[in-house]
């Protein structure tokens, strides 16, 4: 095990999370136990995951988890958090970091999320779109479902075809 490298991530995650929380208390967003907690937890897990997951965190299982949503809420119309709807699945938040979004697998049977290089036509498709429209900030949301190799080890699963739809 390597705790260099471990402290370091951890100082670096510690950093960034005092950064978005100077950001957020600049815009007028108070900085309560709370949102510090979640802030830190977030920075330092970079998967999205549900609110049942962030609750569940040693760090906020003292906050109920409606308060743990709602300051989901606030942060993803603040443009710090990322919500995801994974299908039939809950909510996902993930914290927005610098650069491109990941994308991601999703298996639709035990919920597991594999991220994915997105092609870089998908970014000036983004681009193009946004200059034909004039709308700005467009961005897109990729989340490809399947069953992961753990889900279908042993079972003769067979391909699915289905219809495209666009959201």
């Amino acid at each position: 095990m390597d705790t260099h490298h471990d402290s370091t991530t951890a100082n670096a995650s510690a950093r960034t999370a005092e950064e978005i929380l100077d950001g957020l208390q600049v815009r007028g967003v108070r900085r309560t136990p709370a949102l510090r907690s979640l802030i830190h937890a977030m920075t330092a897990h970079s998967a999205p995951a549900a609110i049942a997951y962030w609750a569940d965190l040693t760090s906020l299982k003292e906050f109920n988890p409606v308060t743990l949503y709602r300051l989901m809420l606030k942060l993803e119309q603040a443009g710090v958090v990322r919500r995801m709807h994974l299908g039939e699945r809950a909510q996902y938040f993930q914290i927005i970091r610098p650069g491109p979004q990941p994308d991601y697998l999703v298996c639709t049977n035990c919920g597991e999320l594999q991220p994915v290089q997105t092609p870089p036509e998908l970014y000036r498709m983004e681009q193009q779109l946004a200059a034909k429209s004039g709308w700005k900030a467009v961005r897109h949301e990729l989340e490809v479902f399947g069953l992961c190799p753990h889900c279908t080890e042993g079972h003769d699963v067979p391909q699915e075809h289905h219809t495209h739809q666009i959201r």
